[in-house]
């Protein structure tokens, strides 16, 4: 009940509501400008005429803009179906990329990240010799197009499920000195989160800077409406990602689906796991809950940070000094490989670089041999459905795991309707038959990885503010490996022939319309 009534008089259910008011009020008044016009002109033809005007030139505007053309095929739809309401959501929605407010702190952020990783510093970009020619380029897209750093001599824990992730990382917060920062798409009240609340509370009064970042969407319903300013007066620095106002926009859309937490300067983390009872299974909702973080020790962290303080300045309307907190003389590990933690984010985050879609699609090219996919979204764009499709025709053994019991049934029906075309080409997709899979990773050859927040979805590589870890050949890649192993133990693969329901494909070709929406 508490969550029930935390949600109904929610902000989002505020703005949700004038929102509609507002469309229903521009509809009613465009309804009856066009009777009076069409009195007024006393030619019903001269309306027709503007009102075609209007459709043909938001049609160019949609066609012309540059972003990917699979999100241009539903406003293209709309616009023709229903004219009308396509031109008022167009107006409010079209621009799914960042706020000029966000563009004015990022372009602040971004003159002091050019100093501190300096992208003609060519002594911090040199490979090892041993690093083979094929998978350099795939770190040296991502340092061109972020502007961070390659490091080696880390070293990298891998945590295959909640149950070893929780407790650890608890411990850990606990022996935080100087500072801890938190930035979760979804934090829940229970067993864990009250853990960490407890912690973070308590470390503030010992004067640890407490840092904590949580999405608006992603809490609604299970953090108190203005838990942020509850935090605040006890010593913690939080704020809402992108809180809902009451007026249309469709920045809405663009929610921080990162999964960030940093100790002091001696543990960086990241990968699928929210701070929910859920992520370590001590509450089940769809089956048994698999999901994996990953632990970086050593230079690797100074990525996390600048990764971290972008976002946590686009929340909070400040710039952070990024020297105070990047440059620190980190403890080296006699560990061989490379790492590499980026962010990526909507239109404009990085020159509108497709970060995250890029990435897998590089990881992708580059197998030879094996590649093991996990997503519990299967809604890929054109180029990674056809990069799937051919590295299986390459002969490379591809095997991905989708979830066994779904969360979103129709976004299900959805990722279903590409087995058959998948299975034909010769990638073998899975059911993970114990529950929900909810981990993003991908492992190619057994020695190039990455691991994070991206799914197979638009909404991940076009919407989303999204982080992860490109690796190669780190020796956590192996436990990587053992734990597709044991996926594939107890997974179901689909067959060639799949097929579903009369009623399921009716749907779909419904939802394929707005596939780029979701």
């Amino acid at each position: 009940m508490k969550r029930f009534f935390r949600k109904l008089f929610s902000p989002l259910v505020f703005t949700a509501i004038i929102s509609i008011i507002e469309i229903i009020t521009i509809v009613i008044a465009l309804t009856i400008f066009r009777q009076y016009a069409e009195g007024w002109i006393n030619n019903t033809f001269i309306v027709f005429l503007i009102e075609r005007t209007v459709e043909i030139i938001v049609f160019l505007l949609v066609v012309n803009k540059r972003e990917n053309p699979e999100y241009k095929i539903p406003w293209i739809i709309v616009l023709f179906v229903f004219p009308l309401i396509a031109f008022i959501m167009y107006v409010f929605f079209a621009n799914h990329g960042l706020r000029r407010r966000d563009r004015k702190i990022l372009k602040q952020i971004n003159e002091q990240l050019d100093v501190l990783f300096d992208i003609n510093d060519e002594e911090k970009f040199k490979f090892k010799e041993n690093v083979p020619l094929r998978y350099r380029s795939v770190f040296k897209y991502l340092r061109k197009v972020t502007r961070l750093h390659n490091n080696s001599e880390n070293r990298v824990t891998y945590y295959k499920n909640g149950e070893t992730f929780f407790p650890s990382f608890v411990e850990s917060l606990k022996s935080a000195k100087e500072f801890i920062f938190l930035e979760f798409f979804i934090i829940s009240e229970g067993k864990w989160w009250n853990k960490i609340e407890n912690i973070l509370i308590e470390k503030a009064k010992e004067g640890v800077e407490v840092r904590l970042v949580y999405d608006a969407l992603g809490c609604f319903g299970s953090l108190p409406n203005k838990y942020d300013k509850i935090m605040r007066k006890r010593g913690i620095k939080c704020y809402k990602f992108h809180p809902f106002k009451p007026f249309l926009s469709g920045t809405y859309n663009n929610r921080d689906h990162r999964k960030i937490a940093i100790i002091d300067h001696k543990e960086a983390y990241t990968g699928g796991m929210n701070l929910a009872d859920e992520y370590a299974n001590d509450e089940f909702r769809f089956g048994y809950w698999k999901d994996t973080m990953i632990k970086v020790e050593g230079g690797g962290i100074s990525n996390f940070i600048a990764v971290f303080l972008e976002n946590y300045d686009l929340a909070s309307h400040t710039v952070s000094d990024y020297n105070k907190y990047c440059v620190y003389d980190y403890e080296k590990y006699d560990e061989p490989g490379y790492v590499y933690m980026f962010g990526g984010g909507p239109g404009g985050y990085s020159k509108n670089e497709p970060i995250g879609e890029e990435n897998y699609l590089q990881i992708i090219d580059k197998a030879d041999e094996t590649l093991w996919i996990s997503s519990p979204y299967l809604i890929p764009t054109y180029r990674l459905m056809e990069a799937l499709k051919n590295a299986a025709k390459r002969y490379v053994d591809v095997k991905l795991f989708v979830p066994g019991i779904p969360d979103k049934r129709l976004v299900y029906w959805l990722a279903k309707s590409n087995f058959n075309e998948l299975t034909k080409a010769g990638v073998h997709v899975y059911l993970y038959k114990p529950g929900f899979n909810h981990e993003k990773q991908m492992v190619a050859d057994d020695n190039l990885a990455f691991t994070g927040t991206i799914n197979f979805d638009f909404r991940s590589l076009v919407h989303h503010f999204e982080c992860g870890i490109t690796m190669y050949d780190t020796p956590c890649i192996k436990d990587m490996v053992e734990d597709f192993k044991e996926m594939e133990a107890v997974s179901i693969e689909v067959k060639s022939n799949y097929k579903i329901n009369i009623f399921q494909r009716l749907i779909i070709s419904i939802l394929t319309i707005f596939r780029a929406l979701l």
